[in-house]
């Protein structure tokens, strides 16, 4: 994901300064990676990532002579209680997802990703998601087409097969549109590429701003050769976001 204090299109190097003006952003970042910001004044600066549009945050820089308002036992006790109400949110999530049963016309649907918006903050809304596929495994025969559906109000996913685009935020040029709006691929080979591009729903429209294009939360693949067929959410695959799909003669 991309982190930033103020968006901008390139990268600035860890530890660099910011003064509310100029831009800070760090690159894609794993779990394991870490990126430092230098404040040289006080103020009330607000991030955000440049991939998920509702993760935001806010650091409050005082002065040195200034107490602090909580002491870090009693941040880190607020955290943990805020964590276990997302974690039971999330839990009774993962149960509302699609069953990957047979649909009326043959194959089956996967949820690709699921969530809500559970309550706002002074920093911004506070979101809990499912960074998963559900099912992650699907079972069907040759002609069927699977159909995959973002349930997440905020968080985009992809579905993507083969090799991992450079920028996984736009479908790959192999796909048709379906009179719905969804991509829609044919594969006939595990070795094949296919890239969805970031399946999101549409922003709320606010006044006073140029309405939003519909978003794009669903995805179908038809499968026109047996195998087994690997695929990952690109943004997500580092947390776990793999599927496969199993075509039977």
């Amino acid at each position: 994901m991309f982190g930033a204090f103020v968006g901008c299109p390139g990268t600035t190097p860890d530890g660099s300064s910011f003064d509310n003006f100029a831009c800070v952003t760090a690159g894609p970042s794993s779990s394991s990676q870490t990126y430092a910001v230098h404040f040289p004044a006080p103020g009330n600066f607000k991030l955000i990532c440049l991939v998920h549009q509702d993760m935001t945050g806010v650091v409050h820089v005082l002065n040195v002579s200034q107490a602090l308002p909580n002491d870090q036992n009693a941040v880190d006790r607020q955290a943990a209680n805020e964590r276990a109400v997302l974690q039971a949110d999330a839990a009774r999530l993962a149960g509302r997802g699609d069953s990957g049963d047979a649909d009326e016309v043959r194959g089956g649907k996967v949820t690709a990703g699921i969530g809500e918006i559970v309550t706002t903050t002074g920093a911004g809304s506070q979101t809990v998601s499912v960074v998963r596929f559900l099912q992650g495994t699907i079972v069907v025969r040759v002609g069927d087409t699977v159909e995959w559906t973002n349930l997440d109000p905020s968080i985009p996913h992809t579905v993507t097969f083969g090799i991992e685009p450079a920028d996984p935020r736009s479908a790959s040029t192999n796909l048709s549109t379906d009179s719905d709006g969804a991509g829609h691929a044919v594969i006939g080979s595990p070795a094949d590429s296919v890239n969805s591009g970031r399946l999101l729903a549409a922003p709320q429209d606010r006044p006073g701003l140029t309405q939003s294009a519909p978003g794009a939360t669903r995805f179908r693949v038809t499968f026109t050769d047996p195998g087994t067929f690997n695929y990952i959410c690109s943004l997500h695959d580092d947390l776990g976001m793999k599927g496969t799909v199993v075509v039977h003669p």
